[in-house]
């Protein structure tokens, strides 16, 4: 049976190649190109599902609407006890988690010679594949994103991060964060989210979702209906979205209104309880009728693929054991679940779902056949590059990715304060730089070019307060803040005032590279000469403030979110290169 479908997939692969031949891989796809449609990819897919849907049994067909999770690749029974289930059950898709770039290719491999019908691959991928292969450069978090004028830049990102899954064979990425995290203290969200300015977040997500398709890769808007605005954590518990049906058109849904009405694939639904839209307490949106089938099929009109989050969450298990809450969420109106803890059981729930008259065997089709149609565009749409163990890191690591990432770092930096210190060209002398944490770029910068610098430990006070009390007395300070959580602890308050009392003692500039809401406790350094935000710290963040500081770029960025009683979202001065 293998056999076959490896032959019809050849047979249709190539007569579809030929009438797209003209966009086959993502070199000849153009920027601002007309977005591809759900409607073409199931028109130009009928055949095909036809096909394969006629040729499968009930509970393979069933067996399509479940995700399994590929958590223990290195451990030989977890991973044997996986291809059993594969091999029994035939799951839709697998959602791969850390493990090495090598190792997927492995498991990919190992799982698809086990398929009748080709697996989807999915990943999360927020920040590309870094986010789960360490051994891969990461892209900026979507705060930092979030700061970027030129979204342009963010599809381009969306563009090589699909490369990069095509590479090894993944078909889906569970991005982007289209929340709009309009609560600072929101614990799961926070710089996943692009910010708190509704139309921003909106504009960035599209960008991210075209770059992505673009490239032949599902991006899955989450988490449908917004998650933006909770203060608990949907993988411990039922979080509670208080927003109004007003607050929720103007803010929460506008991001996927947009992705929708430009032509997303995949949208991934929240464990979140939302009483707006489902009055029944305790119920999630996720597992809401009103939710799924009311508001994302019927009002907002999305025809692509709905994927639960993952169904191993807390936010999910208070609906009940593994199996039955697959059944359950299939039955709001979920095509896929995502993450089931018992595959077998989910099947079996569901049959006993349509038995009960919960959900009909036509609803399993329809879903069934959903997931078919993207399975034939995404595993047949695009080739895979040639590999061997000798230029996997080379094409994952690409110069030209490493160049992308620094662009998009350059372009997030975001000025907040500037008494024209920010014409320095270099650091002028008799300036010290002082470091909260660990900038190894910059330090070694400094210290090549003769600027003392002083190393402020995050883990000893005794040692942070001797470097401070024998500093000498200088023109100026470069003060580097890249340990943003140690300035939020109450027991170092004391500490943070001393350093911003440096602000008094003579011109400073102030680099702080972290979170923008992690900013807030520092509210006294607008007396600096000079504030820069750069979002984290990486080594990208660290040259690009390199680069600024030798007059190399210039920084137009802008504040993504509000900084309590100080900066409001949309701050930043534009500060020219020399």
């Amino acid at each position: 049976m293998r056999h076959f479908y490896l032959v019809f997939l050849l047979l249709t692969g190539l007569a579809f190649f030929v009438h797209c031949q003209s966009t086959s891989s993502t070199e000849g796809i153009a920027e601002g190109a007309p977005p591809l449609r759900v409607e073409l990819i199931y028109d130009s897919a009928a055949h095909w599902v036809d096909s394969v849907y006629n040729s499968l049994t009930d509970e393979e067909r069933i067996a399509q609407l479940f995700w399994v999770a590929v958590e223990q690749p290195e451990n030989n029974a977890s991973f044997e006890q996986l291809k059993m289930q594969v091999a029994k059950h035939q799951p839709g898709g697998i959602l791969l988690f850390k493990m090495s770039p090598h190792r997927v290719l492995a498991v990919n491999e190992n799982l698809q010679a086990l398929s009748k019908v080709p697996l989807l691959v999915s990943i999360d991928g927020e920040w590309g594949l870094g986010m789960r292969l360490p051994e891969v450069k990461s892209f900026p978090y979507a705060m930092t994103l979030g700061a970027i004028q030129d979204d342009s830049l963010i599809y381009r990102m969306g563009l090589e991060i699909a490369r990069q899954f095509r590479v090894l064979g993944i078909h889906v990425n569970m991005a982007p964060v289209a929340d709009v995290n309009s609560n600072p203290n929101n614990p799961v969200i926070g710089n996943r989210s692009f910010g708190e300015q509704p139309e921003n977040v909106a504009r960035k997500s599209v960008a991210y979702m075209h770059g992505l398709q673009d490239g032949g890769v599902m991006a899955v808007g989450k988490h449908f209906p917004g998650h933006g605005d909770t203060d608990t954590d949907s993988h411990k518990t039922l979080p509670v979205v208080g927003h109004s049906q007003e607050l929720l058109d103007t803010t929460d849904l506008v991001p996927f209104k947009a992705m929708i009405d430009d032509g997303l694939w995949g949208i991934m639904t929240a464990h979140i309880e939302v009483p707006a839209l489902d009055k029944r307490r305790g119920m999630p949106a996720s597992f809401s009728d009103s939710v799924v089938h009311g508001l994302l099929r019927q009002k907002l009109g999305f025809k692509g693929l709905v994927i639960t989050d993952a169904v191993n969450m807390q936010g999910a298990k208070t609906m009940g054991r593994p199996g039955t809450v697959d059944a359950l969420a299939l039955a709001a109106g979920n095509d896929v679940v995502e993450f089931t803890e018992d595959l077998g059981g989910g099947i079996m729930a569901v049959k006993q779902a349509i038995a009960d008259s919960l959900m009909t065997m036509s609803d399993v089709e329809e879903k069934c056949r959903r997931s078919l149609a993207f399975k034939y565009w995404l595993t047949l749409r695009y080739s895979q590059p040639e590999l061997n163990s000798h230029n996997l890191d080379s094409l994952l690591n690409a110069p030209s990715a490493l160049e992308l990432n620094q662009q998009l770092h350059d372009a997030a930096l975001t000025v907040l304060v500037n008494d024209g210190i920010l014409h320095l060209k270099g650091i002028p002398e008799n300036f010290a730089c002082v470091v909260v944490g660990q900038v190894p770029l910059i330090s070694e910068h400094m210290q090549q070019r003769g600027v003392p610098v002083y190393s402020l430990s995050t883990t000893d006070p005794a040692a942070f307060d001797r470097v401070l009390k024998g500093m000498g007395q200088y023109a100026g300070y470069l003060l580097i803040i890249a340990d943003s959580q140690w300035g939020r602890r109450t027991a170092n308050s004391a500490r943070r005032n001393q350093l911003m009392q440096l602000t008094g003692k003579g011109s400073t500039l102030v680099v702080f590279m972290g979170n923008a809401y992690h900013l807030s406790p520092w509210k006294g350094l607008e007396s600096a000469s000079g504030l820069v935000l750069t979002y984290q710290n990486s080594r990208e963040a660290q040259q690009s403030v390199l680069n600024l500081i030798n007059g190399e770029i210039g920084a137009n960025g802008r504040l993504p979110v509000s900084v309590r009683n100080w900066f409001n979202a949309g701050s930043g001065e534009v500060v020219k290169a020399d």
